[in-house]
C-alpha cells in the first residue's frame, strides 16, 4: 500500500471516531435540552415523564441533523489539533504532502457523511419526527394534519370525541378547500366507535365542513343525512396550510412526489421546495465546514502558537456560516429570495473565501 493511502485511511480514521464522539455529545446535549424544554411547556401535571422523554427520543434524529454540520467542523478541528500535537502534521508537511492531499480524505469523508445523512437518516428522522408532532399535537390538543402524494388524513378532538377523517383528495381555489371521496369516523375518548360518515365532496367553509351526498353509518344502521349537512370544525384554511405536511416529516424521497401534489392541487410547495434544496446542499455545507476547520487549523508555521484562539475562530466562523444559512432560509421562505440563491449562497461564499485563503497560503 502507498504512504499516501496509509495516510489517508489514517486521516480518515481519526476523523470518524472524532466526528462520532463529537455526535455524541452533541446528541445528548440537545436530548436534556429538549427534556427540559417539554418540562417547562408542560402545564398539564397529569402528562407523564416517561412520555416526555419519548418525546425527546423521537425529536432527537431531527435535531441531529441540525446540528450535523458543527459535528463535523469539530470533528475536522479536532483531528487537526491531534496531528499538530504529536508533531503528525509536520511529518506530513515534511514530506512533500501539501494541504490539498491530506485534507481530501476529510472532504470526501464529509460528502459521503452528508449523502448518507440525506438519503438514508433523514427518511428516518422524518418518520420519527412525524410521531413527536402526533404526540406534541395531542398533548396540547391540536388538530393534527397529514398528507402524502394522494390522500389527507386530519385528525381532531372536539366535544369529548375524536373526529379522524380522510379524503382521496383535495384542491384549492382561492379561498375555497374541497375534499373528495371524504370518510369520517367518529370515536369516544377510549378509541371505541361511534359512528361513521361517508361523502362524496365536503367544502370547508367557516367552522364547519359542508359534505355532499353524505350518508351516516350509526350501531349498524345506514341513513342518508340531509343535503349540505354541517359537520362543525375549529380547522380553517389558513390552519390547514400552515399545518399541512410540515416539511420536516416528509421523507427527501417523497418530498418531490408532495410537492407536485400541492401544485396540482392549487397549494403553495414553496416551503417544501425550500426544505428539498436545503437537503440538496447538505453535502457540500458539510465540506464547507471542513474548509474552515483546515483554514483555522493548518498552519505552515506550526511554532506561532495561539491554537486556543484558532479553534474559538473556526468554530466562530462556523456558527457565522449557520446563522448565514438561517437568514437566507428565512429570506428564502418569505420570497425574498429565490430558493436556490436562499440555499446554496451561504455555503458556496464561504467555500470561495476559504478556498483562496488556502491557495494563498499554500503558494503565496
Amino acid at each position: 500500500m502507498s504512504t499516501s493511502k496509509l495516510l489517508s485511511r489514517y486521516i480518515i480514521k481519526q476523523f470518524l471516531l472524532s466526528f462520532f464522539a463529537v455526535m455524541l455529545t452533541l446528541g445528548f446535549i440537545t436530548f436534556l435540552f429538549d427534556v427540559i424544554d417539554l418540562m417547562k411547556r408542560e402545564s398539564d401535571s397529569s402528562f407523564e415523564f416517561s412520555k416526555m422523554l419519548l418525546m425527546a427520543l423521537l425529536k432527537m434524529p431531527n435535531m441531529m441533523l441540525t446540528v450535523l454540520p458543527f459535528g463535523v467542523l469539530i470533528g475536522a478541528i479536532i483531528v487537526f489539533w491531534r496531528l499538530t500535537k504529536s508533531s503528525e502534521l509536520v511529518i506530513i508537511r515534511a514530506s512533500g504532502q501539501s494541504v490539498w492531499q491530506f485534507t481530501t480524505p476529510l472532504l470526501i469523508s464529509a460528502f459521503l457523511i452528508g449523502m448518507i445523512a440525506v438519503t438514508v437518516f433523514n427518511p428516518f428522522a422524518a418518520a420519527m419526527y412525524g410521531r413527536f408532532q402526533l404526540m406534541d399535537d395531542d398533548r396540547r390538543g391540536q388538530p393534527h394534519i397529514s398528507a402524502d402524494s394522494q390522500e389527507l388524513w386530519l385528525r381532531e378532538h372536539r366535544d369529548g370525541k375524536m373526529y379522524v377523517l380522510h379524503a382521496d383528495g383535495l384542491r384549492q381555489k382561492e379561498y375555497e378547500l374541497s375534499l373528495r371521496g371524504v370518510t369520517v369516523f367518529v370515536l369516544s375518548e377510549k378509541n371505541d366507535f361511534l359512528q361513521r360518515i361517508d361523502a362524496r365532496i365536503a367544502l370547508l367553509d367557516q367552522d364547519f365542513f359542508t359534505l355532499k351526498d353524505a350518508q351516516l353509518f350509526e350501531s349498524g344502521v345506514l341513513s342518508t343525512l340531509p343535503d349540505d349537512y354541517k359537520l362543525p370544525t375549529e380547522l380553517t384554511l389558513g390552519k390547514i396550510q400552515e399545518n399541512f405536511a410540515s416539511p420536516d416529516t416528509i421523507s427527501f424521497w417523497d418530498l418531490p412526489k408532495l410537492i407536485s401534489f400541492f401544485e396540482s392541487s392549487g397549494f403553495s410547495a414553496h416551503t417544501h421546495r425550500l426544505k428539498f434544496q436545503s437537503l440538496l446542499v447538505m453535502p457540500f455545507l458539510l465540506i464547507t465546514m471542513v474548509l474552515i476547520a483546515t483554514v483555522f487549523s493548518v498552519d505552515p508555521n506550526q511554532r506561532r502558537g495561539g491554537g486556543a484562539l484558532k479553534v474559538t475562530a473556526a468554530i466562530a466562523c462556523g456558527f457565522l456560516l449557520y446563522f448565514m444559512t438561517k437568514i437566507t432560509y428565512a429570506m428564502g421562505f418569505a420570497a425574498s429570495l429565490p430558493i436556490s440563491f436562499a440555499t446554496w449562497s451561504p455555503p458556496a461564499i464561504f467555500t470561495l473565501l476559504s478556498v483562496s485563503l488556502l491557495l494563498h497560503r499554500e503558494d503565496g
